[in-house]
Formats: C-alpha cells, structure tokens, sequence
C-alpha cells in the first residue's frame, strides 16, 4: 500500500496509514520506511527522504544498529541511483560530524562510490577512494568492482588493470563481474592485454564469426578455473544469432543451464531472434514458454518477431491473435507491425481481419506523432461521411439513406 501510494505521490496518505497503525502488532517496519524513502529520492524530494529516515531511526521497532545502518544504507543508495550523490555524501559527513565515534561501514563508502562514478565525476570518486584509503577501510571485492567498472566507464582502462594487481596483493582475487567491464573496455579500443588477452580473443573471434577459435578459448578459460559470465554465453548467441548455427545455439543454452546460471532477457531475445530467422516456430514457442517459466515477461521486442514470424508464415490468425494479446497486456505494439500486417492481410484479401485489426488499435492510446493513424483512411472518410449525412437529416428532417 505505501508502494502504491508513494508511486502516485500520495505521501501524505501514506504518513496517515504508517501513523494510524505505529502502535500495532502489523505497524509499519525497516521494509516500510524502506519503501518510503526510495519514492521520496525517485520523487526528487531528498529533504523528506531524510526525514522519514530519522523518524524511522528513532522507533522503538527500528532501533537496533543494525536496522538503522540498512535504512541509512537504502537512503544514501537511493540518493546515488537518482543522481543526488552530493546530497548523499553531504548528509555522510553531518553524520560523521554529529557522531565523531561511529565509522561508516565499507558498503556506505561503496555506495558513494559507485555514485560518483555513475555521475561521472572522476574527481569526486578519486578523492573518496583516497581517503578509504587513508582511512583503512576495508575493502572488497565490490569496492574494486565499481573501481574498474568507474574507471573503464570513463574510458582509464589502464587505472581499471593497476586495480587488478592491488586487488591481489590485498589477497581479493578479481571474479567475473570485475573483468567483464575490462574485456569491453578494451574491445572498444582495439587494445591486447596480456592478463586479459584470453577473454579478449574469445570476444574477438565471436565478432569474427570464428567459432572453433572462440570455443578453444572457451575450453582453455573454464580450465583454468575461470567460469565465463552470462555475458560471454550471449556474446556466443549473438554469433549463432546472425550465422543462423541453431543446433549449435541450442546446446549451448543446455550447457549455460546446467552450469547453474540464468537466462537474462538479451539471452532469450538472441534466441528467439536466431530461431525466427530460420522459421523454427515450434522451437520459438517452446523458448518463450521456458522464458515465461523462468519469470521473464514476454516484452514488445520478443512478442513482434513472433508476430512477423507467423505473419511470414502465413498464418494470419495467429498474427492477430498475438497482436490483440499484446494490447490485452497493455502493451502497444509498434506501428510498423500494425502496417505490415494491414497490408499483407490486404494483399490476401483478408478484408475482415484487416478491419479487425484497424478496430482494435484504433481503440488503443498511441503517439499522434506516429507517420499514420493506426485506423485506414478509407475507415476515417467513412465515419465522416456518415457524420455529415446524419447532421444533414437533422437539418432537413428527410431520411437520407446511407451506403452499406
């Protein structure tokens, strides 16, 4: 109910709920004000954000150090992800000010930092990774992660490969999500590390279309202990995507489940774009099925090349059908789709199904900025047509008979 309230800006509302019910056994907790205080910061009201903090603070129910931290935590985060970062850290230091004995955990440090970064201020970040520093804060694994990732955000790859050898010599061995934004960083520059050269050459050859030469390389990471990421399988997809390689594809998403990880939603569209390609629409079913079963919504992107896939095919009903579950799910489909089907329904003399399908958008919300109305013209002149007859018959009060 907060959530919902603090989504259409009905804070007062919702203060009036947390109240009412402050004394209760079902009175608001941690997860409440939680709630309360990221709708305040995506609001861009940071004042009210810290205030339903401090109340929170000071509840009996949310008094424990440990409570207390996580909120402060979620209000810092909350500032960061928003592009407050200097409200966050301003507010850090009038806590640290007001609280000379506490000392800010390693995570509040990593949530500034990764909000300078995300800001792009190089300055700001370096100077808080400084005092850390100075200030032997202990760092981890995630600390070195945003580092590389700022760094390689900002175009300082070789910053982002010194953080590499730092990083070991703490005794914090970099994982995956530490290389990946390293292996794209110096993809786009054209540029070989010998520490890294061997995920870089896997990137390689996909872009290359070599895949014996991607698959060796593949085999030489995962014996050296390194597993590859969800990102190197959909760097593979995205080959076996354009060189149409299905069964090659398909086993590789065997492999990609049985090694532990989870499909994204770049995973599944590269997927289904491959098999759509290669018109394999019971494969395509059965991968959105699998999609829907492992909690990834069918969006606009997967729904039209389903619907440009049996369109292709032919089967005008299931084109349509597709097209109006699409609208039942409130999603609007693209207006290039609604033309290509109005016109390949009116190349087959499908006169009633193309009608439908005018029907159905034209009673849909859409951009008047789109190149067309979503109903046909001749559709438009009609009604305008009748709406002239009938003001004419009101005028004169004779009958005029309109046309079938």
């Amino acid at each position: 109910m907060i959530n919902a309230l603090g989504k259409t800006r009905e804070f007062d509302l919702a203060w009036l709920l947390i109240l009412e019910r402050i004394n209760s056994d079902q009175g608001p907790n941690e997860f409440t004000f939680a709630i309360l205080i990221r709708r305040y910061a995506r609001a861009g009201l940071v004042l009210p954000a810290i205030r339903a903090y401090e109340y929170a603070s000071k509840l009996d129910s949310i008094c424990s150090f440990d409570m207390e931290m996580k909120l402060f935590e979620i209000l810092l985060d909350s500032f960061c992800k928003e592009g407050s970062v200097r409200v966050a850290s301003e507010y850090l230091e009038e806590k640290v000010k007001l609280h000379p004995s506490w000392v800010p955990s390693t995570k509040v440090y990593n949530i500034l930092l990764n909000g300078w970064f995300r800001s792009r201020k190089l300055k700001q970040a370096e100077r808080l990774w400084i005092r850390m520093q100075q200030e032997n804060v202990k760092t981890s694994v995630v600390t070195y992660g945003t580092l590389v990732e700022g760094y390689c955000r900002m175009g300082r790859v070789e910053m982002a490969m010194e953080l590499l050898t730092d990083m070991r010599k703490e005794g914090i061995e970099p994982n995956a999500i530490v290389y990946n934004p390293i292996i794209y960083a110096l993809g786009d520059a054209g540029n070989l590390k010998e520490a890294l050269g061997m995920m870089e050459r896997l990137m390689g050859f996909c872009k290359a279309g070599d895949l014996v030469g991607a698959s060796k390389v593949l085999k030489m990471m995962i014996s050296k202990g390194f597993v590859p990421t969800l990102t190197t399988y959909n760097c593979f997809f995205s080959y076996f995507a354009k060189a149409g390689k299905i069964e090659e594809g398909l086993n590789l998403y065997t492999k990609l489940i049985e090694s532990g990880h989870v499909p994204d939603r770049l995973t599944y569209h590269l997927l289904v774009k491959m098999l759509c390609k290669q018109e394999r629409l019971g494969l395509v079913l059965q991968v959105m099925k699998e999609m829907r079963a492992r909690g990834c919504d069918l969006d606009l992107v997967t729904c039209t090349m389903l619907i440009h896939l049996v369109l292709k095919m032919q089967k005008f009903d299931e084109a349509c059908a597709e097209f109006e579950d699409l609208i039942r799910r409130g999603i609007v489909p693209q207006y290039l789709t609604f033309e290509k089907m109005s016109d390949e329904l009116k190349k087959q003399r499908l006169s009633k199904l193309a009608r439908k399908l005018c029907d159905t958008m034209a009673s849909v919300p859409h951009s008047t900025k789109l190149p067309n109305t979503y109903g046909r013209k001749e559709d438009i002149s009609r009604k305008r047509e009748a709406s002239i007859l009938r003001k004419a018959q009101v005028m004169t009060g004779i009958d005029i008979p309109e046309d079938d």
